[in-house]
């Protein structure tokens, strides 16, 4: 008999055999036995957890002529055909390499056959997520309604790839990574019963690679048997196989990198590059050494060990909690970098100074309680802002001169000043250049920055001529506190104000439109009614009374005025005899060089004929 791979002879043979997925064996077996057996059924999971054999053992049950409590007898005529592959009752597909529509048109075409012995047809379609979708089209009406004699068996490792329309029109069942100690059982009872000679570290060691799957336990203990031969399987071996490293170097390197050791450190990762090991799996190990002893932290009355060799209370006193997180954040970016980096080790060795290196960056935790007292310090200072006197014209000078200087060196920006709209532009901020006096230092006063912006942002004050960012879309209608304990939306403005801001409100306006300038300067502010400006047209001139009433340029003023007053205005136009006596004749226009720019023409000249 020719030879068999450990994972193949050691194929589970019953439901009852397959390790770790005891949701599953026992809804299939429950349905076996009231022979409600479903017409699809799907199976996902991780490799190496029992999907293709649990589907051979469920072939095997539904046609087996001595079915005892769901479970396949294994002897009689149908089991035995079903294990040699020498039936057609039972029809293995793979996917992966016969995922075409042509394949799937057969098996429909072929599918319309009775089953020679057994009571059922079952197809076994293994990798089916590797379908074309033309495939699952083409399966889908045939996996909805089958022939009676026909059971579909899918099994796939991404099921998030299998349709939609498909999962609906079977039974999914989930197969989980297998645990660590069924493995190491399985393990421990493949070498008894075969006469194997295998340590329990190499178990151990073994089991960790695996992952959650027993094939690639059983494959890498069977190439660890060819490997010893006649002597035990030890733990180095399997280390030597694996390409990872020994417990006792995973040790000294965590103890490096607690008692911030960087010269140990390094030479050990040189040691691990010399004996020629994969950086990534050792960066991996590494994670995963650090990880459990965060889980041995977390859970200190947690009994065993965690991957060094050593019992949690010991480990529980190299690190504290902060510092793993720290370390494992590190960590897990470096293995990534490492995929795509031409320098792995310096990517290593780099974030393992990280790792030691308090400096290198602030935790969280520590961050969190400066920030509270910061949001403290304002909040208390709010309090104080409300009852405190107004101050002083020398305070309020050396607050502005400060917050001026702190501005300039944190914006780190070339000062634009912006004559027609009166503003001070510094990169994204503009500040309005009448709360800013002369730069000179007092004598002997040296104001700390950041304090000195904190507390004008905290002075209650209400600028004379509080121009705001027009490009900003114009400030929203809040309250803000003045003096006399009035706000903003409280204030009613007089025609005294408006007229002394108007001119700042044309300049806007005249830089965001200049044909919208032309026609506002015909007009003057005539009324106010609460929030409603009413606008002098000449009497009689139609034309810029319906200029002034088109809504871009209502629209325009509008927005003007709200970032002045920080209320919403609504404009209005009425015809008047005159201007009142006090508003001075306008005759602005624009010049040449502005009406060649607005009509996008060009200047020549005329010769004489």
């Amino acid at each position: 008999m020719s030879y068999l791979a450990l994972y193949r002879k050691w194929r589970p043979q019953q439901l009852v055999d397959i390790v770790g997925q005891l949701h599953v064996t026992e809804t299939l077996r429950n349905a076996l036995m009231a022979g409600k057996v479903s017409h699809a059924y799907l199976f996902c999971g991780p490799r190496g957890t029992g999907k293709t054999s649990t589907a051979k053992v469920l072939a095997r049950a539904i046609n087996c002529l001595e079915q005892q409590n769901g479970e396949p007898c294994n002897q009689c005529r149908n089991c035995q055909e079903i294990l040699s592959g020498a039936t057609m009752d039972v029809i293995e597909i793979d996917a992966a390499s016969n995922r075409g529509i042509d394949e799937i048109r057969e098996l429909k075409e072929n599918i319309k056959f009775y089953p020679s012995l057994g009571g059922k047809r079952i197809y076994i379609v293994d990798e089916v997520h590797m379908l074309t979708n033309e495939a699952f089209n083409a399966l889908l009406k045939t996996l909805e309604d089958p022939p009676g004699h026909v059971v579909f068996v899918l099994a796939t490792t991404e099921s998030h790839k299998v349709p939609l329309t498909i999962l609906s029109r079977c039974q999914r069942f989930d197969f989980h990574p297998i645990s660590d100690e069924l493995i190491a059982q399985r393990l421990e009872m493949v070498a008894e019963k075969s006469n194997f000679k295998v340590s329990g570290e190499a178990v151990r060691v073994i089991t960790r690679a695996a992952g959650g799957s027993l094939r690639d336990a059983l494959s890498v203990l069977e190439q660890a048997l060819l490997l010893c031969g006649e002597t035990a399987v030890t733990a180095d071996t399997v280390h030597n196989i694996l390409g990872t490293v020994a417990d006792d170097v995973l040790f000294e390197l965590t103890t490096g990198l607690a008692e911030k050791k960087a010269a140990s450190v390094i030479k050990q990762v040189a040691d691990v590059v010399a004996e020629g090991k994969d950086l990534r799996q050792f960066t991996r190990e590494l994670t995963e050494c650090l990880r459990r002893l965060l889980m041995a932290i977390l859970s200190p009355e947690g009994k065993g060990e965690v991957g060094l060799g050593m019992p949690p209370a010991r480990l529980s006193k190299l690190f504290t909690r902060q510092q793993l997180t720290k370390a494992l954040g590190i960590l897990v970016e470096a293995e990534q970098v490492m995929r795509r980096s031409a320098y792995p080790r310096v990517v290593l060795e780099l974030a393992l100074v990280r790792v030691m290196d308090d400096s290198y960056s602030l935790a969280v935790d520590e961050l969190l309680p400066r920030i509270e007292r910061l949001e403290q310090m304002l909040t208390n200072g709010e309090q104080r802002k409300n009852n405190a006197p107004e101050p002083s014209e020398h305070y309020r000078k050396n607050i502005q001169r400060a917050t001026l200087k702190s501005t300039v060196v944190e914006e780190n920006n070339q000062l634009n000043f912006q004559n027609d709209g009166q503003q001070l532009k510094m990169g994204n901020t503009k500040v309005n250049p009448r709360s800013v006096v002369s730069s000179e230092k007092p004598n002997n006063e040296t104001p700390n920055l950041v304090t000195a912006t904190i507390e004008q942002a905290l002075e209650p004050s209400f600028p004379a001529t509080p121009i705001a960012s027009f490009e900003s879309g114009g400030a929203a209608s809040v309250p803000v506190q003045i003096a006399g304990n009035k706000t903003l939306k409280d204030f009613d403005y007089n025609m005294e104000q408006v007229m002394k801001w108007w001119p700042e409100i044309m300049a806007v306006v005249k830089k965001t439109n200049p044909v919208a300038f032309t026609c506002l300067c015909q007009t003057w502010p005539a009324e106010i009614n609460k929030h409603c400006l009413v606008l002098g047209v000449p009497r009689g001139d139609v034309f810029i009374k319906n200029m002034t009433e088109d809504p871009d340029v209502r629209q325009l003023l509008t927005q003007t005025l709200n970032s002045v007053t920080r209320l919403t205005w609504q404009i209005r136009c009425h015809f008047y005899d005159n201007p009142p006596q006090s508003w001075p004749k306008r005759s602005e226009q624009l010049d040449a060089k502005e009406a060649i720019s607005l009509f996008q023409g060009e200047m020549i000249s005329l010769g004489k004929d």
